[in-house]
């Protein structure tokens, strides 16, 4: 299989309301090509949001799917979601692998994960490098 691209589509009950969200406070970059409410996730990615007649309510398992958002920066972006009202559920978090994460959920409960790959902080041990900056 050579896959070239990938794409997720998150269906919601009201998907003008998350589209907005991750337009104007998340700041995914928009793919009018593709429609209103798409967005580039890097190079090779396409986040869908759209409208499915069986999908009413916030999730229901908000871990079933996770959108894990790889950056560099993560302080500064999640000072600017903090300031834009985003809560974190988990603050820089550091895996054994080395990636530090910070998870949040969007308007329908999906969970969203900011991750910054710091080589330097593998296998240190778990809660050593709480609080990382």
């Amino acid at each position: 299989m050579n896959v070239t691209n990938m794409s997720l589509q998150l269906a919601s009950e009201d998907p003008q309301r998350l589209a907005a969200f991750y337009r104007d406070v998340v700041q995914l970059p928009a793919q009018p090509e593709f429609g209103d409410h798409s967005f580039a996730l890097g190079p090779a990615g396409t986040l869908f949001v759209v409208d499915h007649s069986q999908v009413v309510g916030p999730t229901r398992e908000p871990a079933r799917a996770i959108i894990d958002l790889h950056l560099e920066g993560l302080d500064d972006e999640q000072a600017r979601l903090e300031s834009a009202g985003v809560s974190f559920i988990r603050n820089k978090g550091v895996e054994p692998w080395g990636g530090v994460i910070s998870t949040f959920n969007d308007p329908d409960g999906n969970l969203v994960q900011l991750i910054q790959l710091r080589p330097e902080l593998a296998s240190l041990p778990e809660g050593e490098a709480a609080g990382v900056a």
